[in-house]
């Protein structure tokens, strides 16, 4: 498949994706009012002293009884790396290491670009026109229900014309999310499992990961810190070297970064730990198998979904161990990479 065939099926599906979405909404409203015409009764249990709803005044609608404690339910879904917690959108989580949320109900489209101060192998400086890198992500919503969703992502890995022409290294891939319950969620998916040439250098990425959050202090504040946790397994990028201990699976093509020429990948351990300060600002920690970062992501203004994060890696020498192989004379030096975020 060439890039133009490539590009015009991309514009026909975001076509068809916003004629559906459109009367889904319509269908969904006309439910909705439909659901407030019905008429209620109230039927508490004998042993109910305080029910939760009780009639109101003019005995057409029922209210909730003020006596009895009411907890509502709390909603984190996520919009490509970063989250929204009961609506309100919050930082990115992580940079390379995926999450288990649901999509979020509002967000269809989330485009990312990545952009790499140094490659290992390079033997320049950060920042060097020579040695930086860049990749950009379009993260397309497919299938969305109350806790589950579907989406694929397509990659661009060249952004310039060194080495390889500018929209060479086009690849797709997927990632679908279950909702576990109120605080667990999971996801199985892949990042680059599609690869429509033979210029990708990222692996084939598969992942299994979990997600979980916990609210730290008083739980009354619209935007509360939040404690987010990703933890899971992946191949190829995420099992590299060292990391691959876990095993070796078909990995659906070759090309890829651990199978030494074969169709075949090795596994490892991911994980993130993320505190969010509020929905502005949060302090990030990731393992992605190739290597680790830690760093911060901020949402400048409060209703854009704009996220921009900024990371450090490499920089504790000798780890991992396996880390210096792919640097200028086996010596690793402090890099920097970063993402800039928005969803629509």
């Amino acid at each position: 498949m060439n890039k133009n065939t490539f590009f015009y099926l991309l514009i026909i599906f975001l076509t068809f994706k916003s004629i559906t979405r459109a009367e889904f909404k319509k269908d969904n409203l006309e439910k909705e009012f439909n659901f407030k015409e019905l008429k209620w009764d109230l039927s508490p249990l004998k042993n109910e002293k305080n029910p939760l709803w009780i009639n109101s005044p003019d005995d057409k609608e029922l209210m909730i009884n003020p006596s009895k404690k009411f907890q509502k339910d709390i909603k984190v879904q996520s919009y490509g790396k970063a989250i929204s917690f009961n609506s309100i959108y919050y930082p990115e989580i992580s940079s390379y290491v995926p999450n288990a949320y649901v999509q979020d109900s509002d967000v269809n489209i989330t485009s990312s670009t990545r952009l790499i101060s140094k490659t290992r192998h390079c033997g320049g400086g950060n920042f060097s026109e020579k040695c930086s890198d860049g990749l950009t992500e379009l993260d397309l919503n497919i299938l969305r229900g109350i806790k589950y969703s579907l989406n694929t992502k397509v990659s661009l890995q060249s952004l310039t014309n060194r080495g390889t022409n500018f929209g060479e290294g086009i690849s797709m891939g997927f990632k679908l999310a279950k909702e576990i319950s109120n605080d667990w969620s999971l996801a199985i998916g892949g990042e680059n499992i599609i690869h429509f040439d033979d210029t990708i250098d990222l692996g084939r990425n598969f992942y299994i990961v979990t997600s979980t959050y916990r609210e730290i202090g008083s739980k009354n504040k619209k935007t509360p810190p939040i404690l987010f946790l990703n933890a899971g397994i992946g191949s190829d990028f995420y099992g590299y070297k060292g990391n691959g201990f876990l095993g070796e699976t078909y990995c659906f093509g070759g090309n890829t970064l651990t199978g030494d020429g074969s169709d075949t990948c090795s596994w490892g351990p991911i994980g993130s730990i993320t505190f969010a300060f509020n929905d502005r600002f949060a302090i990030v920690n990731e393992w992605f198998g190739y290597s680790y970062g830690s760093g911060f992501s901020i949402k400048p203004f409060e209703s854009s979904t704009l996220n921009i994060s900024i990371f450090a890696t490499d920089f504790v020498k000798g780890f991992p161990k396996y880390a210096n192989e792919s640097c200028m004379s086996n010596d690793c030096s402090t890099r920097f990479y970063g993402t800039i975020s928005l969803s629509f």
